[in-house]
């Protein structure tokens, strides 16, 4: 078993979102995705699991867009590319947790 203490770790950068690993085993990544105001991340096309820690979510994958607040979960498909970004004014914690043999991002 691996415990950790995970809002422990949440850090910001106005450069850029921060991906803080949480875990990576043969089967699962688990991370938190820390955004500022107004930043965004491209994901890959394989399965995520998103759970709004704190903050407001904007999600978009095949030319939808859902808004989640804190306290709310979604699921993107394996074949569904997709963008999650800060939808608020404040900071986003946000989990997110995907099979770990592939990777995750995609550039831009």
């Amino acid at each position: 078993m691996n415990t950790v203490n995970a809002i422990a770790k949440v850090r910001f950068s106005t450069a850029k979102p921060q991906r803080v690993q949480l875990h990576k085993g043969p089967g699962l990544l688990a991370e938190m995705l820390c955004m500022e105001a107004g930043q965004k991340l491209r994901m890959s096309a394989a399965e995520w699991i998103y759970y709004v820690v704190m903050g407001r979510v904007a999600l978009t994958a095949g030319g939808r867009t859902t808004h989640l607040a804190t306290g709310q979960f979604a699921a993107c498909a394996a074949n569904e590319a997709h963008t999650i970004a800060n939808a608020g004014e404040g900071r986003l914690v946000c989990l997110a947790i995907a099979p770990a043999d592939r990777s995750h991002t995609q550039k831009g």
